[in-house]
């Protein structure tokens, strides 16, 4: 894989292009681990996207990486974080686990009542969802709505499943009940508006061309804090300002034509679920060219 920008994020009806790559990959997937899967059309797909309940990554080439979805069952009571795929040459770059952070914290925060429950034969996924709080159950602990199982029928195993009258099969289930998770505090901590701290520092920059002049670190200042004030991330459905960046203080012991001398500037970024800490970052560090450190806190907001 190249060292390209992966850009996680809600899918629009834009992304419906992806919806072929998507089902192909995810039956080549199945096939080469030899397992069983439901299958997914392309409408089914394109259903997710339309309805905000999908996540997909691609470059910012435009290059598809990546896809999950959820899907509400039985009156918001569970929420099925399902369909994770990520392409293969993109695969250990740590694209699954983001992706699968934010399918999960899109759960959370729009259904914070809801069991949040994932059906999975894969070790490493079984992993991450213990790291996230699933615990492995037993079938009847999730949804049993049978518009649900009737998708197993699709898979190759729907026979295991059957015969062992929907008590388990090859696939382990697992659930994130968010009632015995944080004290029984989940829809208040999921409310929770994250602030960011960058102290940022301008340096002089060298010419290139020999008895020229450098590039005055202000001018450089100047240019970062601008791109700071009119930087929009990526909006996303329900969410029109997601990460909200604002200069609040500038500092310069630049005298008139003195080049040595250096220019700081505080910006505060507040930012809720729906952009990590590090993907906010890596957005900042390959449009600035100030250096800066990282402060972080977190306040409790009903305005996130």
């Amino acid at each position: 894989m190249d060292n390209q920008m992966i850009f996680v994020r809600i899918a629009t009806e834009e992304d419906i292009r992806y919806a072929h790559e998507i089902v192909n990959e995810t039956a080549a997937s199945a096939v080469a681990r030899g397992s069983g899967i439901s299958n997914r059309t392309v409408e089914s797909i394109a259903e997710k996207m339309k309805g905000g309940k999908a996540v997909v990554a691609v470059t910012g080439t435009g290059e598809w990486v990546g896809f999950a979805y959820f899907e509400v069952w039985q009156n918001n009571s569970f929420v099925a974080n399902s369909g994770l795929i990520v392409a293969p040459r993109f695969r250990h770059a740590g694209v699954a686990r983001a992706i699968k952070e934010r399918i999960f914290r899109m759960s959370r925060s729009r259904y914070p009542g809801a069991k949040i429950f994932s059906i999975t034969s894969g070790a490493a996924m079984m992993k991450l969802n213990t790291q996230l709080g699933f615990e492995p159950v037993s079938f009847a602990q999730i949804t049993q709505d049978e518009f649900f199982w009737e998708g197993c029928k699709s898979c190759v195993n729907y026979n295991i499943l059957e015969n062992k009258k929907r008590c388990n099969c090859l696939c382990t289930a697992m659930l994130f009940d968010p009632h015995k998770a944080e004290g029984g505090q989940s829809a208040k901590n999921i409310n929770r508006l994250q602030v960011m701290r960058l102290e940022c520092t301008a340096h002089p920059g060298a010419s290139l061309v020999p008895f020229a002049e450098g590039t005055n670190a202000l001018c450089t200042a100047l240019n970062d804090i601008r791109w700071f004030s009119e930087y929009v991330f990526p909006i996303e459905r329900d969410l029109p300002d997601p990460v909200r960046m604002q200069v609040t203080a500038i500092h310069t012991d630049i005298m008139t034509n003195n080049l040595a001398g250096q220019c700081s500037f505080t910006v505060e970024i507040r930012y809720d679920h729906s952009y990590t800490a590090k993907e906010i970052l890596n957005t900042v560090r390959n449009h600035i060219r100030s250096k800066f450190d990282v402060h972080d806190d977190i306040l409790v907001s009903n305005n996130c």
